[in-house]
């Protein structure tokens, strides 16, 4: 699944202007630009995740409290392994829906970078002081 998409990367640069009118490209390169819009995704989650573990780790780990309880920045690293997991599953479930076909690709990535693109938001609201 993942090798067919990555074949048609390199036949088909995708980028901003060749994914601007997907309706006209063919299944390959759709796929193409699929995984292209979940590595930008993914690129804008790893740079809010970086802040948003900082921010873990300057204030929801109060040492102070000495509760026994893992800090704050520990249960966002295990909350953050777990999201991964959860959408990586339900994306590889969903793209059943083509499976074996030359669309299921384009499911895939396109699960892939939606979720991202929610978990880029969950983090940065987490990160909002003032609730």
């Amino acid at each position: 699944m993942l090798g067919i998409a990555l074949l048609a990367m390199m036949q088909f640069e995708a980028n901003a202007e060749s994914c601007a009118n997907p309706e006209s490209l063919p299944q390959q390169p759709l796929n193409a630009c699929a995984a292209w819009e979940y590595e930008l995704a993914d690129a804008e989650l790893q740079d809010v995740w970086e802040q948003a573990i900082e921010y873990a780790r300057g204030y929801l780990s109060e040492d102070h409290m000495n509760d026994g309880r893992p800090s704050g920045a520990d249960r966002l690293m295990e909350a953050q392994r777990a999201w991964i997991t959860l959408r990586d599953e339900h994306c590889a479930v969903f793209s059943y829906h083509m499976r074996g076909g030359s669309a299921e690709p384009l499911l895939y990535h396109s699960c892939r970078a939606t979720f991202t693109r929610e978990r880029t938001e969950q983090l940065r609201n987490l990160m909002i002081e003032d609730r």
